[in-house]
């Protein structure tokens, strides 16, 4: 599939039909999007092995907004460990995801808007860095560093 094709469009189809049963749960694209089908069946899937997927009554991604809307049963109050089931499967599959009228981020999503450092790329405060590689002392430490203020006037 290339873009001539007009598959990756704003608004266009990718997959037909946009909406599917999984799990006893309908799951609905907008616009039948292939990348939001895979994040709802993934969600889905896992609700249903942690024994919450019972509990939803419809999963529907909004193309426009790029939201997924978890409807979960009128009748089964969600609370304890089946809304946080269900929230845990949510952040791992879902991209952004509202349920129980929260509006969340996926683990996914979260993790590409506010990369987290690997602890390897920890720095030391400039200043000490700055005094060890003048000083040729790896032991260095910066005025600063040692407790000594600056004097106030």
């Amino acid at each position: 599939m290339t873009q001539e094709h007009g598959y990756f469009g704003p608004q266009s189809r990718q997959v037909e039909p946009g909406e599917l049963r999984a799990f006893g749960v309908t799951i609905n694209s907008r616009h039948g999007r292939a990348g939001e089908l895979c994040e709802m069946l993934r969600f889905v899937q896992d609700a249903a092995t942690l024994g919450a997927a019972e509990h939803l009554r419809r999963v529907h991604f909004d193309s426009d907004s790029g939201v997924c809307h978890i409807d979960v049963d009128d009748r089964a109050p969600l609370h304890g460990s089946v809304e946080h089931r269900l929230n845990q499967a949510a952040r791992k599959h879902l991209s952004r995801f509202t349920l129980c009228g929260a509006n969340e981020l996926g683990e996914v999503l979260g993790r590409q808007l506010v990369p987290q450092p690997a602890p390897e790329d920890w720095n030391a405060p400039a200043d000490v860095a700055t005094d060890a590689a003048t000083t040729g002392d790896s032991d260095a430490v910066s005025a600063t560093a040692a407790g000594e203020a600056p004097e106030l006037r």
